[in-house]
């Protein structure tokens, strides 16, 4: 039984303590508890005036089990209480509703009743309301939206009903392919403070079907199917351009972007982030001292770091510290024995809260603003209820050097950081380790300030292949005077040859890397014709060489077996282009693929130099030496290029990859009887040594017909040639 309702269920006990008879009513009338049967026994008409009693008594006589889903609503309803709520509120109502009803909203007795009625009366205003002030709050958290940019416009966007958001849903319709069931509404986000006016879309979509299984009051256990609603919204800012856009996850963002971008505004979608910021935190780790600057608003009195998580050891081992406005943390640790030393060899700095007390220049009331930032790149800052005081905290942390503000590279720098883009998209992953950077001589603290990193926190265990074959291993971080080792979990303490950042995780923004590397490469073009033929494979138009377009392509992963036959495939279904030059993000070994040149791009590209078309030469001078190989070259074999994998080589038909000894013993065999003979081989002569095993079995489906479709031939049932 709830024995302290005002605690277990604090906005369910003010609605009923609170809201209006009539208000309350329509409350628990909603449809969202219309499976509540036992509600029954609360709900009663407006007129009713001994119903706001009555309804009281759920508090004390049922669980809180049955009364979660009132505070759940309550909850959304006593949020938009604030007064940041009731000003995003206001401005929806006075675009949205019609005189007569905005007056009547804005005639409740207070806020809260505002609130309800929203939730009661208007409740598309209300979830619009509720949907900008999350934005607000949260927009800068990559984890729930994404920016994008898009060119600034004196129109805007779409309005309600036009034929351009029916082709948009139209559009999202086709490519979800989640059946029917979207719409979209648009709604006014006025202006506030130094965020201007903008355009909001609330889209409704079908999410995949799903089920669950409840029990009724008797015990009866049924299991109910449904298809749930998904939401996003899009948020466009006409004055500058920019698209906010949150979703259930980044692809289904990246594609309702998109498809907002290209067809509600008729402008070029890009992948460049927009509005990426990093907090760092990592000064802290040489002392807390916070100088206070001089601002034109404001009169900074005190700014004090007043509690501090530290790793000590190894990155799993926390020790936080706390303390208040009026003291000094560092005096606090300099004046405890040992407590200095333990700070200085901190392994990371985790956590810090900052408290800044501060006097308005119209105002001789002091005020103290504290929030917090982490190593993961996220700080309180953004849900701090008053507007001054977020753009205050924003100015301290950019005088401080704590808050760093992402920009574009300029050409020069963009040409650079090709190699290092290269690397990282080779890969193909979406978390990256500072080891990983580091080693290559890749600077992780540019590539966050432009955009292509996010950090994303540290490493927890890592995993040490034993060489005695045991296993992995846990390992751990250990702080050492003048170094950072590995300890592994029997005790045994290893060098690892370097700093804390080597424990760094970072995010990939694939799609940003993906878009610099095109629109650089496009400049040594001929004819740029960008389109991505799959996720390893890029088309990029074609470059005149010895009086004929070749194709050019890049193409990524091609150490991954996988990868490489998706290429390999893709690329002979364009053999009718003729010859093609690849360039490999990567640098695997080979100077052909698919009938088609390959080459590292990173070697062709000069760094110092601030245009890529001074690679041109370099290339057309590649694709003129290696195009008779990638041919065939002038006879059949099969060249050995690891343990386990070659490439057959057959004139005038172009080269395959082959992995796996025994289809290189088959593949030799072949190559054996062609350049001894030339003669057919029966198949059984073929497969000796490999026992139960037909051709399709021993190659696979996928690599037996690309061998049947170009290489080898059967000229009589059971035997089998060279084809050529």
């Amino acid at each position: 039984m709830v024995r302290t309702p005002a605690k277990t269920c604090p906005n369910l006990f003010r609605l009923l303590n609170e809201a209006e008879p009539s208000l309350l009513s329509a409350f628990l009338q909603s449809r969202s508890f219309g499976r509540l049967d036992w509600l029954a026994n609360y709900q009663f008409e407006p007129d009713d005036h001994e119903g706001p009693a009555s309804a009281a008594g759920m508090l004390h006589q049922e669980n809180k089990d049955r009364l979660n889903p009132l505070e759940a609503e309550a909850s959304r309803i006593v949020t938009l209480v604030s007064d940041r709520g009731q000003f995003v509120l206001e401005g929806l109502a006075r675009t949205k509703l019609e005189p007569e009803r905005c007056r009547e909203l804005m005639n409740q007795r207070d806020q809260l009743a505002r609130s309800l009625w929203a939730y009661a009366r208007e409740h598309s205003v209300f979830e619009a309301a509720e949907n900008s002030l999350h934005l607000r709050m949260y927009r800068r958290y990559d984890k729930h939206y994404q920016t994008f940019m898009a060119d600034p416009s004196t129109d805007g966007g779409p309005d309600s009903g036009s034929e351009i958001l029916d082709a948009l849903l139209s559009q999202l319709n086709t490519e979800l392919d989640r059946g029917d069931g979207y719409s979209i509404d648009r709604f006014d986000i006025p202006e506030d403070g130094d965020e201007p006016a903008a355009e909001m879309y609330l889209l409704f979509h079908p999410d995949p079907p799903t089920s669950v299984r409840e029990i009724d009051d008797s015990g009866n256990r049924s299991r109910i199917y449904f298809r749930p609603p998904g939401e996003a919204m899009i948020v466009y800012t006409p004055s500058t351009g920019r698209v906010h856009v949150r979703a259930g996850t980044r692809t289904l963002r990246h594609t309702i972007a998109e498809r907002f971008i290209e067809t509600a505004l008729d402008q070029t979608y890009s992948n460049q982030p927009v509005d990426f910021q990093a907090y760092d935190i990592s000064r802290f780790l040489s002392g807390f001292d916070l100088d206070p600057p001089e601002l034109d608003d404001a009169a900074i009195l005190r700014a004090q770091v007043i509690r501090a998580e530290i790793s000590v050891g190894n990155l799993a081992n926390r020790l936080s510290l706390s303390t208040t406005i009026n003291q000094d943390i560092s005096a606090v640790i300099g004046s405890q024995p040992g407590l200095d030393r333990i700070f200085s060899r901190a392994v990371a700095i985790r956590f810090v809260e900052i408290a800044v007390r501060y006097r308005r220049v119209d105002s001789a009331a002091e005020k103290t603003l504290n929030f917090t930032l982490t190593d993961r790149n996220t700080s309180s800052l953004l849900s701090v209820d008053d507007h001054f005081e977020r753009v205050l905290g924003h100015k301290l942390l950019r005088h401080w050097n704590i808050l760093q503000e992402g920009r574009a590279p300029g050409a020069a720098e963009g040409m650079t950081i090709v190699p290092a883009l290269l690397s990282i998209w080779d890969i193909g992953t979406d978390r990256i380790a500072g080891a990983w950077l580091l080693d290559r001589g890749i600077d992780p603290a540019l590539l966050t300030e432009l955009g292509f990193l996010v950090p994303a926190g540290w490493e927890g265990d890592d995993l040490i292949d034993d060489e005695d074959g045991i296993g992995p291993v846990a390992a751990e971080v250990v702080a050492q005077p003048d170094k950072v080792d590995l300890k592994v979990a029997e005790g045994h303490v290893a060098p690892s040859g370097g700093s804390p950042d080597r424990y760094r995780i970072y995010r990939v923004r694939d799609g940003w890397v993906e878009e610099h590397l095109r629109a650089r490469l496009s400049d040594v073009l001929d004819a740029p014709a960008i389109e991505e033929l799959n996720k390893h494979l890029l088309y990029l138009g074609t470059l005149e060489i010895n009086d004929r377009d070749v194709p050019i392509y890049l193409a990524r992963s091609l150490d991954q077996e996988k990868a490489r036959a998706s290429v390999d495939s893709e690329l002979r279904a364009r053999s009718d282009l003729g010859i093609g030059l690849v360039l490999q993000a990567g640098n695997t070994a080979g100077a052909c693929l698919a009938a088609n040149v390959l080459t590292p791009l990173a070697d062709h590209i000069e760094t110092e130099e601030p245009e890529i078309t001074l690679v041109a030469d370099k290339l057309k001078a590649i694709f003129r030496r290696d195009q008779s190989l990638a041919r065939g070259g002038l006879t059949v074999q099969l060249e050995r290029t690891g343990e386990n994998s070659g490439k057959l080589f057959v004139p005038g038909k172009g080269s395959i990859d082959i992995s796996g000894e025994q289809r290189l013993r088959v593949v030799q065999r072949l190559v054996d009887a062609h350049n001894n003979g030339p003669a057919p081989i029966v198949t059984a002569d073929l497969i000796a040594g490999i026992e139960d095993q037909s051709l399709s079995n021993i190659f696979g489906s996928v690599l037996w017909k690309k061998l049947k479709a170009d290489f080898v031939r059967s000229p009589k049932r059971k035997w089998w040639e060279i084809a050529i």
